[in-house]
């Protein structure tokens, strides 16, 4: 005969001629001994970490997105879409966006078994062009005008003594601003002046180092106007 005894953890057989107390005995014959097996939690994506933290630059931030899945049966296959029309695959993705604009990532997390779960992230990407306003440090606070096009940036500003500057530059991962404007009619001879330095978080605020001018090589702060 068999003997079924029934507990809500996990599978497990035993077969054999088993000697028992009272009836059965173990001229009965074979005793099984069958529990339920533990339910497979769900998969699930989990939630989706872009770095660097904040606003990325277009042309120029390079996203890492990092998913880490769990549940379900593993291994995990994970595709990537990122709202601009590109896509990537695995649990690292990387994604440079080439305009600005609010974006979502979302990662669709596939087990080895079928199940699937998502998971979404909004991003946010901008430009460096507007005005800023630059402080270097004892000298008049400069105005500059930039416009970005993909990676290329042109600047133009006025300085009060030495009259109309232009010139060019360029965004770079992960938020790097770097741009030179020549004094092409100052006197007694054209200079140039160029600034190198890092974005916020936010793409508002700009710093790093001025050169151009005797007294520099010298740090400078600019704010976006708008």
């Amino acid at each position: 005969m068999s003997v079924r005894y029934l507990r809500p953890i996990a599978i497990i057989l035993v077969t054999g001629a088993v000697a028992c107390s009272g009836s059965p005995t173990a001229s009965d014959g074979t005793v099984t001994i069958i529990q339920k097996a533990a339910p497979i939690p769900a998969v699930s994506a989990g939630a989706i970490t872009a770095q660097p933290a904040g606003t990325g630059v277009a042309a120029a931030t390079v996203l890492t997105f990092v998913l880490a899945p769990s549940g379900g049966v593993p291994p995990y296959t994970v595709a990537w879409t990122f709202g601009d029309g590109g896509a990537g695959a695995g649990t690292t993705a990387a994604h440079m966006y080439m305009s600005p604009g609010t974006f979502t990532a979302t990662a669709m997390v596939t087990d080895s078994k079928g199940s699937t779960a998502q998971a979404s992230s909004s991003v946010s990407i901008a430009t460096v062009t507007g005005s800023w306003t630059l402080d270097y440090g004892g000298g008049s606070p400069l105005t500059l005008d930039l416009v970005q096009n993909q990676a290329a940036v042109t600047v133009t500003l006025n300085a009060t003594n030495d009259g109309f500057a232009s010139g060019t530059g360029s965004v770079s991962n992960p938020k790097v601003l770097s741009v030179s404007a020549t004094f092409a009619e100052a006197q007694p001879a054209p200079f140039a002046l160029t600034f190198t330095g890092n974005l916020n978080d936010t793409v508002t605020s700009w710093s790093g180092t001025m050169t151009g001018l005797s007294r520099c090589p010298c740090s400078f702060s600019a704010t976006r106007v708008h």
